[in-house]
């Protein structure tokens, strides 16, 4: 029975790793699923343990095809990268993702020798199992555009091959003229025009508009960023449009015009490499601005942000980032259920045009040890209250946050907070010391029995 299981599994596996992505990426054929469930029955009762081995992550991938891994790229053409780092993989591999929907090339085949992170299989195992929960948010990638892993020796990462897939086009499949009952709608145009727009879609259309010059898009973002932001306290550890973190260090801003998810990944990890790689009095923190990416979507900028937000613990990306997200339509996920999508406390998260924060784990690991997050939240949603929804709409939609100048959250009762106001106003102390210094401030709180209730409300789980 056992050997009839290990046989009936191995052809599962086989299917599974050859429906992750098109055409078959681990290079599994159904003959060597035959082949090797043939080989489990041949073997006696006493081999069973080295089966239950032979299931596990590490051999599943060594086991692809030996003509796959024999013939590796062959006489094609490899672009060898000097990515050093999992951000960086991804930004290349999304960039050759989207030369090849742009159709600057029918095929890529990337090489990754300085990234020793994925001459480990459990580590592309989990590269490709992010790639493959991204595929839903895609235009192309995961249907006409396809990835294959190409393994390669022992000690040595693979190659990953982006592709078209033959014969494969960008439609729906359907002609035009498929079906004449598509255009049932024109018949009734004249009922269904009007020339009068609601109060709601005026409101939608002002809010969705894009100006085209990235200097006045990042003006609208700074002005938001030190009004709601900083003067009003919603973030405690921001100091105006330039200054935030803890240790108070410069903010980077940087703005994407694309519109296509596949662009916008590539961009976005390369942000995050960035981040990664530069210290943190250069770079506390990154606002990165999407302008004309689903503004007025929210719906489907959630979806793509679920998947950045699933790529921080499937990847391990947690220990260096961590994401908040902004959107002119934002809506928590609790406060849906709790006060509505016309609730002040979402216009925490409601700016001007989408954008993804890209902040440091080991400085919001101190942050909450500052102020608890319960209590931050709290506070912005009685502040938010007070000046109203109606009026919080009227703002973002003009743009304007002047009315709110005089506006900010009093958290001067905190005693961790005040601390770190206090460390934060210590401009040119190095990073290390105002970390340690902090760090031994809480403890002292601590040990005196001062120190904020631990009791916080998760309500950023997602992110």
């Amino acid at each position: 029975t056992m050997r009839r299981l290990a046989a009936a599994a191995f052809f599962l596996l086989s299917v599974l790793g050859s429906s992750a992505f098109q055409p078959n990426p681990w290079g599994f054929s159904f003959d060597l699923a035959r082949r090797a469930a043939s080989a489990v029955r041949r073997q006696p009762t006493r081999a069973i343990p080295c089966c239950r081995s032979m299931l596990r992550p590490r051999p599943f991938l060594a086991r692809c095809s030996a003509s796959a891994a024999n013939q590796g790229a062959g006489d094609r053409k490899v672009e060898e990268t000097g990515a050093t780092n999992l951000a960086d993989v991804l930004a290349h591999i999304w960039g050759a993702i989207a030369r090849v929907m742009d159709k600057k090339s029918d095929e890529i085949i990337l090489s990754f020798p300085s990234c020793k992170v994925i001459t480990n299989p459990m580590a592309v195992n989990k590269l490709v199992g992010h790639l493959e929960v991204c595929k839903d948010c895609c235009e192309s990638f995961g249907s006409t555009v396809t990835l294959k892993i190409i393994p390669r020796g022992d000690g040595e990462s693979p190659y990953f091959q982006i592709k078209t897939v033959q014969g494969a086009s960008g439609s729906d499949g359907l002609a035009e003229d498929d079906d004449d009952d598509w255009d049932v709608l024109s018949k009734y145009a004249d009922l269904l025009d009007s020339n009068e727009a609601t109060p709601a879609e005026l409101e939608l259309e002002k809010l969705t508009q894009v100006p085209d010059d990235d200097n006045e898009v990042l003006k609208i973002i700074r002005d938001w960023v030190n009004v709601i932001i900083s003067d009003m306290g919603v973030c405690p550890f921001s100091r105006n449009a330039d200054k935030a973190g803890l240790p108070l260090g410069p903010v980077h801003y940087s703005i994407s015009r694309q519109t296509r998810p596949e662009d916008i990944y590539s961009e976005y990890w390369k942000e995050v490499s960035l981040l990664i790689q530069q210290d943190e009095k250069d770079i506390s923190t990154t606002l990165h601005i999407l302008p004309n990416f689903y503004i007025g979507n929210s719906e489907a900028f959630t979806s793509f942000t679920d998947t950045l937000s699933q790529s921080l613990s499937a990847l391990g990306i947690e220990k260096y980032i961590q994401l908040v997200f902004f959107h002119p339509q934002w809506v928590f996920r609790d406060g849906a259920d709790r006060m509505g999508e016309s609730g002040a406390a979402n216009f925490a998260r409601r700016s001007s045009f989408p954008m993804i924060n890209i902040l440091r784990t080991n400085q919001v690991r101190l942050a909450q040890k500052s102020i608890p997050t319960g209590l931050v939240y709290t506070q912005n949603e009685e502040t938010l209250m007070e000046v109203g929804a109606e009026n919080l709409q009227k703002m973002l939609v003009a743009r304007d946050w002047s009315p709110l100048t005089n506006t900010k959250v009093d958290r001067r009762y905190n005693k961790l907070g005040k601390i770190a106001q206090m460390l934060m106003d210590t401009d040119g102390v190095p990073p290390e010391q105002v970390r340690e210094a902090l760090e031994e401030q809480i403890r002292e709180l601590e040990a005196k029995g001062k120190a904020a209730p631990p009791t916080r409300v998760e309500y950023e789980a997602k992110d």
